[in-house]
């Protein structure tokens, strides 16, 4: 799905005061009354009653006037009574009676407007959102609980709140235990997983086998590559993928430059935000200390050393532009990632007094 089609549905979603509890499909045939199979661009169907079903029309011709009046023809044969019409530009008040005399609501596309939520941490998106590009690897690095599996779930929750498919590749975590713990949350995950609007995969011993067998040879490394990579791909075509997510990355991977560069480019999927997770090894950010040369950005997570239920993020780097690279506080809680304000005055006030007698 392109990035105009997420945003209609998100949109529509809106329109229609449908909130998170809704399913969506591109491209539906429907059979009439008539007995004639009609084609709709965008059908959004309420979880609570698949009866209260949503048609969009988004394919538009020059000839608005016979688009709409065909397009409300058609769903009227399929007894559907919501419908909508996405558009980029303003309507002349011919074409705005007639959709209001249609009962169709009529959603202004704005590019302008882009909805840069990528994480769903505000301060973080703010940052780097409009930095972020889908078709780019990005990683996020940090040792064990700093919330590295937590900032990934709320990254594909987030984009299934707006209908965008998202899938988890889970490579040291059992698949049960990841989406007992992600069920934990408060947003939802346990019903976009259900609907299919988040897929989680776990590695399988035929992929370490293959690993095993790789050596510095091209030739080798490059086999290896392609038979993972394109299954990878398969999978998110498949799955109509968006946001895809690696956890963590180090179990695919060998200590080589060339490989890391061969294999972070063909994971550069078009239609996708990616994500890669890293421990820390041989540097502060990477097991490898070579990872994050390959990735077009690079967040840091730690714990603060004045609290560790407080997680700190920093940018360190982002292909594109400015950022900021102080770092921004959050919890873990059972509502998700929820930002933390520190107390500036614990550092400003004295811990240690001078003792002079």
């Amino acid at each position: 799905m392109i990035a105009g089609e997420q945003m209609d549905v998100y949109k529509v979603a809106q329109e229609f005061s449908l909130g998170d509890d809704f399913t969506f499909g591109n491209n539906v045939m429907l059979r009439g009354k008539s007995g004639l199979e009609h084609k709709f661009d965008l059908i959004l169907t309420s979880r609570e009653d698949a009866r209260n079903r949503i048609a969009v029309l988004q394919g538009l011709s020059e000839d608005l006037v016979s688009d709409i009046m065909e397009f409300n023809a058609i769903a009227r044969d399929c007894g559907i009574q919501l419908k909508a019409i996405s558009i980029d530009r303003d309507l002349k008040q011919s074409e705005l009676g007639l959709a209001r005399a249609c009962n169709i609501s009529v959603i202004k596309r704005d590019h302008g407007n882009v909805d840069y939520d990528i994480f769903g941490m505000k301060k973080l998106d703010a940052n780097i959102g409009k930095l972020m590009k889908r078709g780019s690897v990005y990683m996020i690095s940090g040792s064990p609980g700093t919330g590295k599996t937590a900032l990934c779930t709320q990254f594909l929750v987030e984009g299934a709140k707006k209908g965008e498919r998202g899938m988890i590749v889970l490579t040291d975590t059992q698949g049960k235990n990841f989406i007992s713990n992600a069920q934990s949350f408060s947003y939802k995950f346990s019903d976009y997983y259900k609907s299919g609007g988040i897929e989680v995969m776990e590695i399988s011993d035929r992929i370490m086998k293959l690993k095993a067998n790789v050596s510095s040879n091209y030739y080798s490394m490059k086999s290896y590559i392609r038979t993972v990579t394109d299954q990878l791909k398969t999978l998110l075509v498949q799955y109509d993928v968006s946001r895809f997510v690696i956890d963590p990355i180090t179990p695919l991977i060998i200590e080589d430059n060339d490989f890391i560069n061969q294999f972070f480019r063909a994971l550069s999927i078009p239609q996708a935000y990616t994500l890669i997770t890293s421990g820390i090894g041989k540097s502060d950010v990477s097991v490898y200390g070579l990872e994050q040369s390959f990735v077009a950005g690079l967040i840091k997570l730690d714990v603060d050393i004045l609290n560790t239920d407080v997680k700190k993020a920093s940018v360190v780097k982002i292909n594109g532009g400015g950022y900021d690279t102080n770092p921004i506080f959050f919890r873990i809680t059972g509502e998700g990632i929820v930002p933390f304000e520190p107390d500036e005055s614990i550092g400003a006030t004295p811990l240690f007094n001078h003792v002079i007698i």
